[in-house]
């Protein structure tokens, strides 16, 4: 098998099977690995990757000798030129780069060759764009979309116009994308203004002071940015939209994209006066239930009983783990609360697994006596230092149909097993949400290693929830698998296996009692997972 893999990573001369596909008998049936495929696979591998002692000029001979088109080939498809250029850009771009890095180390002792190298990895880099670009212009239309207007007439176009053609109908398909996802979101949201910048940048401030900044690869694209911070997943954000610069012809990249602050977090933490003076009257509460002497002890006993009854749910990683580049983001900054933070890095309430010996299980009672032995009138500064001046606790945000839940996305872990374990109401945090990406494949949503099966069921309950409306999109499928064109989801995690999808749907149904039953989710299928999958795939 291993073979197979090796040899898949080059178009096959007998029957153009492109990279990444099996070889096809003449009717298009799969067949086993040809061998002439096979053979190819070993010399090509030999000379560009395992012939590291030749210099680049020799391996060079080389490769040009192995893939020149034999005109004697008359097993090949019509198209299996093309398909072999593009397999030959794929070689050349290896074997440039590799030639920068030999004539820089050849003339290090005379000049520096940076330049050089970076000549030569800027030309590998435009190989490699020509290969990509070639092999989408080749590939399924309904894939890689083109601005088919602008190449009207044009019999053979160049590759810079076939790559303008290529980002307008990027551009074009999101925006049509877009168009379908507001439909769904019945209820009016804040107010918001908002500056789009052409190259993608976004800041947005709501009339309630919360300041979101971000990027979107187009104007259109802001509301989606924004609605992740409204008050649930069904409000619509109502933008007062103003453009800096040109309305763009391709997606904006988001390259350096701005976000929120310190100054804005502070901020933040100021203007809610009301989940301050909350957290504060918990935290005296505590400092007249727990003598000093028993500190220990009960957060000992808070720990195990948090963990015994509100275990973590897995670490939502959907959207990250889609084939589709980013396209929008945002940051804010807020006081959340602190029981819909359903996911903390370490898995386990008060376990850290740190090299630091201070930063591991003893964090946690060191923490707490120091907090519930500040004094009543110190500890809004004291809360102010430790989360709003330091580096800040962040959060990703899973936008549901009454309200959001969090993940600990890097930094805060300690703090936040610290306010779940004490019962604090609220906690300050800057919060990050990545939009949800416009297509889903059954592929990334699964644990691949349970097979065909999974793969079904997930398909099938993907049908299942577009019947009951707790999902609105289309659904295809590439050979066995589906692909999910999403456009609006009300409660995300439903997109994922079994479970994901039980654990969170415990998770919301603790936080926000009775609301996945009112959109739609009977009580009976939320008592665990084989409750869950019952319902969902019975």
């Amino acid at each position: 098998m291993a073979d197979d893999w090796d040899a898949l990573d080059w178009t096959c001369p007998t029957c153009a099977a492109s990279r990444t596909k099996t070889c096809t008998t003449r009717d298009g049936r799969p067949r086993p690995t040809h061998l002439a495929r096979r053979l190819t696979s070993i010399l090509l591998q030999f000379a560009i990757r395992r012939g590291r002692d030749q210099p680049p000029a020799e391996r060079a001979q080389i490769v040009r000798s192995l893939i020149t088109p034999q005109e004697s080939d008359t097993s090949a498809r019509e198209d299996y030129l093309w398909h072999q250029a593009t397999s030959e850009l794929y070689l050349w771009d290896q074997v440039v780069a590799e030639a920068g890095q030999h004539a820089a180390a050849t003339v290090e002792g005379h000049l520096a060759g940076d330049e050089l190298r970076d000549a030569a990895q800027q030309a590998a880099h435009r190989i490699t764009q020509a290969r990509d670009l070639l092999h989408e212009w080749h590939s399924e239309r309904a894939e890689y979309p083109l601005d088919e207007e602008l190449l009207a007439g044009v019999l053979r176009p160049a590759p810079s116009l076939l790559a303008r053609a290529r980002r307008r109908g990027d551009l074009q398909r999101l925006e049509a994308d877009l168009a379908r996802r507001h439909v769904h979101l019945d209820q009016p949201g804040g107010t918001w203004a908002a500056t789009w910048h052409s190259d993608g940048a976004l800041t947005a401030h709501r009339d309630d002071g919360l300041c979101v900044r971000g990027w979107s690869a187009t104007p259109d694209a802001a509301e989606q940015v924004l609605q992740s911070f409204e008050a649930t997943s069904r409000h619509r954000p109502q933008i007062t939209l103003t453009l800096h610069g040109q309305r763009p012809e391709a997606p904006a990249a988001g390259s350096d994209p701005p976000g929120i602050d310190r100054v804005e977090i502070l901020r933040a933490f100021d203007s809610d006066r009301a989940a301050l003076d909350a957290t504060v009257a918990a935290i005296t509460q505590l400092q007249r239930a727990w003598p000093e002497h028993e500190i220990s002890d009960r957060v000992r006993a808070a720990t195990t009983q948090l963990q015994a009854s509100e275990p973590q749910s897995p670490h939502f990683n959907l959207y990250q783990r889609q084939r589709e580049h980013d396209w929008a983001a945002g940051e804010s900054a807020a006081w959340v609360r602190t029981d819909a933070i359903v996911q903390a890095i370490d898995k386990v309430w008060g376990d850290f697994d740190r090299s630091e010996a201070s930063r591991g299980p003893s964090w946690i009672p060191r923490a707490a006596r120091e907090l519930l032995t500040t004094k009543p009138d110190q500890l809004a500064a004291f809360l102010r230092h430790h989360l709003a001046e330091e580096p800040a606790i962040s959060l990703s945000v899973i936008n549901g149909p009454v309200g959001p839940l969090y993940n600990v996305s890097m930094g805060g872990a300690h703090r936040t097993h610290l306010f779940r374990i004490l019962g604090l109401p609220r906690l300050i945090a800057k919060l990050y949400a990545r939009i949800p990406p416009r297509r889903f494949d059954v592929a990334s949503v699964i644990d691949t290693a349970n097979g065909m099966t999974e793969v079904e069921r997930v398909g099938r309950g993907w049908h299942t929830l577009l019947e009951r409306g707790l999902l609105h999109g289309r659904i295809r499928y590439e050979g066995d698998f589906a692909v999910l064109d999403l456009d609006h989801a009300p409660a995300p995690w439903l997109l994922g296996d079994a479970a994901l999808a039980s654990a969170y749907n415990t998770a919301y149904d603790r936080v926000y009692p009775g609301a996945l039953t009112e959109l739609g989710i009977p009580a009976t299928a939320l008592t665990g997972r084989k409750a869950w999958e019952r319902w969902l795939y019975g």
